[in-house]
């Protein structure tokens, strides 16, 4: 029999399947109900339901291997599928022409800069790679402790230096297979270290390594911060007390790591945008409290995922000629400082 090709409106396609029963079809059990639903990622080992699914955007996010997308992406992941193969899986195995809905004679381009899943193993031998060379540079010493950072804070939080030289090498020797070294984000395409001449910020959950970040250590080098491809975790959720009483979100990198190395439950945006993620991963604290830059995005920011958050959120106000939290990090009594002002937010929510 010959084969019927029909046209596909793919928004129509993807609304006729709702992205939560494609989800529980597969064998994820989603908990809760409502806009926002989690579960046990199907796409790494974890034991804390990092997967979640969004019901108004119908999209998926894991904060614990940054796997995303829509109905779509979900299918071709775990089935291992094309797109074309993915969209007859969900209309009845016809053979489709592909079109945009409204676009009738626009042909989809297809994939080509699909992003590798995180491999936490190697990134946490790359970590520690990074820690070691943190000890044998003291210029990166020197800068982290301009910055308020010392030794036992960056020990305690994992910290490293990249000097360009030697992480390929040390992955291979420890037995990771040329494919694995290649996708794992750690060198560009031209395969210069990506992280070369940087301060580099591990994201931990249950001892391994799923993200990583760089700050460049001279004040001209371009571009001043690097990660790994792929979406940005809530960074230092992974590193939080079971059930916290109360949890501070900072905007940026050095912002978060001020917070804890004063051993404050902090978890950071990483921008002022996607903030629904941030919300959704902090649904269940009953306290949280938000120390954005202070500058007119910073503010808006804060307004916004206090928005999100509802009664419990509260927003710390930093002092008038402060600009960030990182900053504060380098006053002599910073900590009791900020403690002065979490305490007078906490007024605020009562």
């Amino acid at each position: 029999m010959a084969a019927t090709h029909v046209k596909v409106d793919i928004p129509a396609l993807k609304a006729r399947h709702p992205l939560g029963d494609a989800v529980e079809a597969a064998g994820v059990r989603l908990g809760g109900v409502g806009r926002v639903r989690q579960g046990i990622c199907p796409f790494h080992e974890e034991a804390e339901g990092s997967f979640t699914v969004y019901s108004d955007s119908q999209r998926f996010y894991c904060f614990g291997c940054g796997a995303g997308g829509d109905v779509l992406d979900f299918i071709q992941r775990t089935e291992n599928l094309t797109l074309p193969e993915a969209l007859r899986r969900l209309d009845g195995g016809t053979d489709l022409v592909l079109r945009p809905a409204n676009h009738p004679t626009t042909m989809p381009r297809p994939k080509t800069d699909t992003i590798p899943p995180r491999d936490p193993t190697l990134l946490t031998a790359a970590a520690r790679f990074y820690a070691r060379n943190l000890k044998g540079s003291p210029e990166a010493q020197a800068y982290l402790a301009s910055r308020g950072l010392g030794p036992n804070a960056t020990a305690r939080l994992g910290l490293g230096f990249a000097n360009g030289r030697g992480l390929r090498q040390t992955l291979e020797t420890l037995g990771f297979p040329e494919r694995r070294v290649r996708d794992s984000g750690l060198f560009t395409e031209g395969g210069r270290e990506r992280f070369a001449g940087m301060i580099v910020t591990p994201d931990l959950s249950r001892g391994l390594v799923h993200w990583l970040a760089g700050r460049a250590l001279q004040s001209g080098a371009k571009p001043r911060f690097q990660s790994i491809p792929g979406p940005k975790p809530v960074l230092g959720l992974g590193r939080l007390p079971f059930g916290p009483p109360l949890v501070v979100v900072a905007e940026g990198l050095f912002d978060w790591l001020c917070l804890a190395q004063w051993g404050l439950p902090a978890v950071a945006a990483l921008g002022t945008h996607g903030l629904e993620r941030v919300a959704s991963a902090l649904r269940g604290c009953p306290k949280v409290f938000l120390a954005f830059d202070n500058d007119d995005a910073g503010r808006e920011a804060s307004e916004r995922l206090a928005g999100l958050l509802g009664h419990k959120a509260a927003v710390v106000a930093l002092p008038r000629g402060l600009g960030d939290l990182a900053e504060l990090a380098t006053h002599r009594h910073g900590r009791a400082i900020f403690l002065c002002l979490l305490a007078g937010a906490a007024r605020t929510q009562r």
